[in-house]
C-alpha cells in the first residue's frame, strides 16, 4: 500500500494502556451474518498435515500454502505465489536501529513453541471455532464503528512534513505487556497503524477477552478496506509465508517476577518494490 501526502503512524507506547470497553453486547448479528459465519467456518476448516499445540494452549493446524484463507479472495485466485516468497529487501531506515532504548531491561520471550514449525509448503493457521468467529464478528463491528475517533483512546502520532513524498510503510519499537487485569469487555492494544483514506493496516499486540475468551497477550493484524474489515488470518488478503506460528501467538515473559511485565519488539509494516 503506497501512501502519498498524508501518512500517519499511530503508536501506542509504553504507558498507553487504554482499557476500553467493547460494545458488542449491544451489537447483534443478523441471520445472514450467522449463515456467513457457518460458511466461513466450513471454508476455514482445511485438512492439515500437522498440528502444533503450544505450551499456552493454542492449537495451530499446518495447511497447504495454497489453501490458506487469503486465496479465497477473488482478486487473488488467478495470481501466482510461491510459499518460499518473502520480502526481497528490508527498508534501510528500518534496520538502522535494531536495539531497544538502553534504559529498558530486556527479558526473553516464551512463545510456547519449542521451535516447532510447519513442513515446507505449509503454513500455520490457528484453529478456529464457531464461537471464535461470532466473538470476532461482534467485536469487529463495534471496533470498526469507533476506529477513526474512539473517545477513550490516546495516541502518540508521527506525521510527515512533506506532502509530496511517497511511503511504502513504517516501523517502530513497541512495548509488549503481559496484563492480567483486562477482563470482560475491556481490551487494550499496542500497535502500528498505517492509513490511506479508508484503507487501514494495523499490526501489534493485544489483550482482548471479547475475541479470545481469555486475557492472554497475543500478536494480531487488522485489515480494513472501505467497509470490509477483519482480524488475523480469517482475512481474505493476508498471505502467510512463515512456517512458524506467529499471528495470534501468545506472548509471555520467561521471568514474570520482574514487576513491569514488558518487553520490546520491532514492528514493521511495509510493501515490497513494484507498482501498487
Amino acid at each position: 500500500m503506497r501512501m502519498k501526502g498524508f501518512f500517519m503512524v499511530a503508536i501506542v507506547l509504553c504507558k498507553l494502556l487504554c482499557y476500553c470497553k467493547s460494545q458488542e453486547q449491544s451489537v447483534k448479528l443478523s441471520r445472514d451474518e450467522l449463515l456467513e459465519i457457518e460458511n466461513q467456518l466450513e471454508r476455514l476448516n482445511k485438512s492439515s498435515i500437522k498440528t502444533i499445540k503450544t505450551q499456552h494452549g493454542d492449537i495451530y493446524d499446518c495447511i497447504d500454502f495454497y489453501e490458506q484463507p487469503a486465496f479465497d479472495h477473488p482478486l487473488l485466485k488467478n495470481h501466482k505465489y510461491d510459499f518460499q516468497m518473502g520480502p526481497s529487501s528490508h527498508p534501510n531506515p528500518m534496520v538502522r536501529e535494531n536495539k531497544p532504548p538502553k534504559n529498558v531491561k530486556q527479558v526473553s520471550i516464551n512463545n510456547g513453541l519449542k521451535g516447532e514449525k510447519c513442513p515446507a509448503g505449509f503454513i500455520p493457521i490457528r484453529r478456529i471455532t464457531k464461537e471464535d468467529l461470532i466473538r470476532a464478528k461482534l467485536f469487529t463491528k463495534s471496533y470498526t464503528s469507533r476506529i477513526n475517533s474512539p473517545p477513550t483512546f490516546h495516541h502518540a502520532l508521527v506525521y510527515t512534513s512533506d506532502p509530496t513524498k511517497k511511503y511504502n510503510g513504517g516501523g517502530t519499537f513497541a512495548s509488549f505487556y503481559t496484563l492480567y487485569n483486562v477482563t470482560g469487555s475491556q481490551y487494550t492494544f499496542g500497535r502500528i497503524k498505517l492509513q490511506n483514506g479508508l484503507d487501514i493496516i494495523q499490526a501489534g499486540w493485544g489483550v482482548n477477552p471479547s475475541v479470545y475468551g481469555d486475557n492472554k497477550t497475543r500478536i494480531f493484524i487488522y485489515f480494513q478496506a472501505g467497509e470490509l474489515s477483519c482480524f488475523n488470518t480469517v482475512c481474505p488478503g493476508f498471505i502467510l509465508v512463515d512456517p512458524q506460528p506467529m499471528i495470534e501467538m501468545t506472548l509471555r515473559e520467561t521471568h514474570p517476577d520482574l514487576g513491569f511485565h514488558r518487553h520490546f519488539g520491532h514492528l514493521m509494516v511495509y510493501g515490497g518494490p513494484g507498482p501498487r
